[in-house]
């Protein structure tokens, strides 16, 4: 029995929709992590994917497989075993796939007998699939890696399976602080306000203004401007964490 699941759910793999670079990775590796999303049983997927300017993958250990990747069958014994689903990738990493060959066994009418369903599968549900190295360029900002790949399968007699779903995910990488995390330490507290209210008076006196992150993390109300307005809004939102 071969079912198919409809192209128009949502079946992917992907970095994440929006992924912040923190600036101190710049001129160093950033590790992404990549999680698939399926409804439907699968077997085999593909991934083209695209980096923008300034955002290489590591040449050597650029893609680590994570827990996802380990894939649980029963052998024809009936015995539970797990798979390691293998990784391929080309030169510069801009195909990424895998492909599961091992065979599962059921014993679907309970008679004692096992029966092979077809091959081991990623069953519905998210998983965790693997991290890419990525390099950061001093110069880097923001840019999109793309990943436009299918989700595929052969028959299983359990339930339904994906067959040839096609997706295409966008994921813009951008480097700063979190908004309101002016020292860019990774929390948002009253050190940052004082700094803000110290940055502020300095700039008046015609001190030291904030750096572009650090200034950009500054704009806690998101105005495009920083001022009184934005120390307000940090001090109220401290107040109610």
């Amino acid at each position: 029995m071969l079912l198919a699941v409809s192209v128009h759910s949502a079946n992917y793999i992907s970095l994440g929709d929006d992924v912040r670079v923190h600036p101190r990775y710049l001129d160093g590796y950033f590790k992404a992590t990549a999680t698939m999303q399926v409804d439907g049983m699968l077997d085999d997927w593909q991934i083209i994917a695209t980096y923008p300017d300034g955002v290489a993958v590591k040449l050597v250990a650029g893609i680590v497989p994570l827990d996802g990747m380990t894939v649980g069958y029963t052998d024809r014994a009936g015995q539970a075993q797990v798979y390691e689903a293998p990784l391929q990738v080309s030169a510069a990493y801009s195909t990424i796939s895998s492909h599961i060959s091992q065979q599962g066994w059921w014993d679907y009418d309970s008679d004692g007998w096992f029966e092979c369903y077809g091959t081991a599968k990623w069953m519905p549900g998210e998983h965790q699939m693997f991290e890419l190295n990525l390099y950061i360029t001093p110069g880097f900002r923001e840019g999109n890696i793309v990943f436009d790949g299918v989700l595929t399968s052969g028959a299983d007699q359990r339930g339904p399976v994906l067959q040839g779903v096609r997706f295409y995910r966008v994921s813009h990488l951008w480097v700063g602080y979190q908004r309101g995390d002016v020292n860019g330490d990774e929390r948002i507290n009253i050190t940052d306000v004082t700094i803000l209210i110290n940055a502020l008076n300095e700039q008046g006196l015609g001190g030291t203004w904030l750096d572009e992150f650090q200034q950009a993390a500054a704009d806690f109300n998101g105005d495009g401007l920083v001022n009184i307005t934005d120390v307000t809004a940090l001090i109220n939102y401290n107040n109610a964490e």
